[in-house]
């Protein structure tokens, strides 16, 4: 006969950290036009393939991920993961885009540190701390990375990943373009690009694996500048079947 059987917190907690605890995860929005992801049936690598958005309007796949400390205590048979959410934002310009399908998988190349590249530097910049400042990759595949950088006495003296991103090598040539660093009023246009360094990367060699693709409830389309916000919630079971 069969028995039900439970496995212990302890188990189930080193389960979930094991496999979960300090990884990364890119999430794209797909838009399938109402066909339904299979599991099984289809491979879910082509499937995300054939159907991601692409890059326009704002869009650009999220990177989530999950550190110590963020698994949850034993409850109710099992053990879980903080909640995550990745927000993706329209840019507001006058393209529109929408989505019926959410994708996860594994992330790699995701940007722990960065550097100030000193030999690639755009001249004389205005004094202030920057945000969320896009990096533009001029050779590589990596997207998605944005930083934090302070500028005193005319110099970028510190700079920081806001936004990770995905796919990048640290030999890929990335920078901050001139056009930005004028949008941002770092400088008047007149100056240069500032280079970026990759001083370390995590890597995993699950990279690119579909984890999940999630129907929404009906198609969801950003204009105007509006967002959406995806939420993740994960609980692993102890309860199996022995003979």
């Amino acid at each position: 006969m069969t028995v039900a059987a439970k496995i212990t917190p302890t188990e189930l907690g080193d389960q979930v950290r094991d496999r979960f605890i300090s990884n990364f995860f890119v999430v794209k929005l797909l838009f399938s036009n109402g066909l339904a992801y299979t599991p099984g049936q289809q491979d879910s690598l082509q499937f995300v393939i054939d159907y991601e958005l692409s890059r326009i309007s704002g869009y650009e796949p999220q990177i989530i991920g999950y550190v110590p400390g963020e698994v949850s205590i034993y409850a109710d048979g099992g053990v879980g993961l903080a909640q995550k959410q990745a927000i993706f934002q329209h840019d507001n310009s006058a393209t529109s885009y929408t989505f019926d399908q959410v994708s996860l998988q594994w992330a790699g190349g995701v940007v722990n540190i960065v550097e100030i590249d000193e030999l690639r530097n755009p001249g004389p910049l205005t004094d202030a701390d920057y945000s969320n400042v896009p990096v533009a990759t001029v050779t590589g595949d990596g997207s998605g990375l944005t930083v934090n950088f302070s500028v005193f006495n005319g110099a970028i003296v510190s700079m920081t990943p806001n936004t990770r991103g995905y796919d990048y090598n640290t030999t890929d040539i990335l920078e901050i373009t001139s056009g930005t660093l004028a949008s941002i009023g770092a400088h008047d246009g007149n100056g240069g690009a500032q280079g970026v360094l990759i001083n370390d990367l995590y890597l995993n060699s699950k990279s690119g694996q579909v984890v999940l693709i999630a129907p929404t409830a009906q198609p969801v389309t950003l204009a105007g500048g509006n967002e959406s916000a995806v939420y993740f919630n994960y609980k692993n079971f102890g309860y199996y079947n022995t003979l």
